[in-house]
């Protein structure tokens, strides 16, 4: 693809839509981490602006509106860090402004909504990049490696496991379900390790933590069983429930061994105590995956720098929703689900 700045060797001016917990973490590493860009300014709703200036800490000027922000002409990409409910809205009003987009999993909050939001994206050619951090994760990078050059054999088997804890109801209400939020990073995951398509799954889910969700027909502990093209077989488990620490980890079998990446300590040192090994565990995922983050965004800035795609891209976030939406309509109906059919 044609370099986004053309000669233009000056750091790329950021916008930022949403500074909640990912989005506030991402306007960090454009301040902070992030070479060869700068955080120009955000958009937030109203109340958490009002907020923001009474305490004083905005990390940058604050517009009044997303059309603002994007009618600046300083502004040259955008970070969706929005509800997922309006990912779709705002990438399309991204792609309509002409800025190159950096957005946050899931593309919407269907699958019709997120196909609408790729055209409009791919109507304009602008770069476009999915959130799905695990793939510049320092583990999961080097199972690819060791996979893709055959340490393995032939993929036979997947597993994946995310356990976090539960979020705001409000939030959840907006979220797409356990689906779309939390397992997509593990539908992405089985893809991106693999190799391999997902072509059918087959959901069970329970609400054991929190009621509410059944008013509104989510879940928070699913499991889900996977079928690939090459033949293999794969599971998904997920649960809105970790008292013991945020527990994520992906197995992968093949015909000549195994390759896993899991849960890091969260310090590179271990006790060892008469209650025999001690150790400290990652609290949050924004903090187990802090270098994932930042690395992902630093590849979106290298990739509009250098004139290459961005990765992942549309499809990616294309084939999480659908698997998802695959995954939901299984739980729901039972039976096996085709992903193509979705």
């Amino acid at each position: 693809m044609a370099g986004f700045l053309g000669e233009q060797l000056s750091s790329i001016g950021f916008g930022v839509i949403g500074l909640g917990r990912i989005g506030g973490f991402h306007a960090d590493s454009l301040l902070h981490r992030v070479s060869g860009a700068r955080l120009v300014a955000a958009v937030v709703d109203e109340e958490h602006r009002r907020r923001l200036i009474e305490a004083g800490d905005a990390p940058c000027e604050l517009e009044e509106s997303v059309p603002a922000l994007l009618a600046r002409p300083e502004v040259e990409a955008v970070v969706v860090a929005s509800p997922a409910v309006a990912h779709n809205e705002h990438i399309a009003m991204a792609a309509g402004a002409g800025k190159a987009i950096f957005s946050e999993k899931p593309l919407a909050d269907s699958v019709a909504k997120a196909e609408a939001a790729a055209e409009a994206v791919e109507a304009v050619g602008v770069p476009f990049q999915i959130g799905f951090q695990r793939r510049y994760d320092r583990g999961y990078a080097r199972a690819r490696e060791l996979i893709a050059a055959g340490a393995i054999g032939d993929v036979e088997m997947f597993r994946g496991m995310s356990c976090d804890r539960l979020g705001p109801i409000e939030f959840l209400k907006t979220s797409g379900g356990i689906f779309m939020d939390l397992a997509s990073h593990d539908f992405d995951a089985a893809r991106y390790l693999t190799g391999e398509e997902i072509t059918e799954v087959f959901a069970v889910g329970a609400v054991l933590v929190e009621p509410e969700l059944a008013t509104f027909d989510d879940v928070d502990y699913a499991i889900v069983l996977l079928r690939f093209a090459n033949g293999a077989l794969g599971v998904v488990q997920e649960a809105w429930r970790a008292p013991y620490g945020y527990d994520i980890r992906a197995e992968v079998h093949g015909s000549k061994g195994k390759v896993i990446a899991e849960l890091d300590e969260k310090f590179p040192a271990t006790l060892y105590d008469e209650r025999g090994k001690v150790s400290s565990r990652h609290d949050r995922f924004v903090e187990r995956f802090a270098d994932a983050y930042v690395a992902e965004l630093q590849a979106f800035v290298d990739a509009l720098h250098g004139g290459t795609a961005p990765t992942p891209g549309l499809e990616d976030g294309l084939q999480a929703m659908r698997i998802a939406a695959a995954a939901t309509k299984s739980r729901r109906e039972g039976g096996w689900v085709s992903v193509a059919d979705v």
